[in-house]
């Protein structure tokens, strides 16, 4: 944990900001990076009937934080998206805080 989902992200890039944001989301939480999934979704999208690319949308699945660690979660997510994309690149991040007793890793709740 944390655990984010990409939609919108080539592999390759995803791939090649893998380190860097795995790097700065532990040192933001003080978290292992044994315990970070990042995962590409594959995903269509579609606007006035027709195919697009899509933005970056990232899911940010993980224990609740404080705002100001969250707030700074979302700025790094963004940073590292931006700087593999291009500046100009609109990227969203949602958080979504799980319940620690909700949350089981190999048949136990933390």
């Amino acid at each position: 944990m944390p655990h984010l989902r990409f939609r919108a992200v080539d592999v390759e890039v995803l791939q090649r900001i893998s380190t860097p944001l795995v790097a700065d989301l532990c040192a933001l939480t003080g978290g292992k990076p044994e315990f970070v999934t990042l995962e590409s979704l594959g995903s269509r999208f579609v606007r006035d009937g027709q195919p697009e690319a899509g933005n970056p949308f990232v899911e940010l699945l993980w224990f609740a934080r404080p705002q100001g660690v969250q707030d700074e979660a979302a700025a790094l997510i963004t940073r590292h998206l931006k700087q593999a994309l291009g500046e100009q690149t609109y990227v969203v991040v949602q958080v979504m805080a799980i319940d620690k007793s909700a949350y089981y890793s190999n048949g136990e709740h933390y």
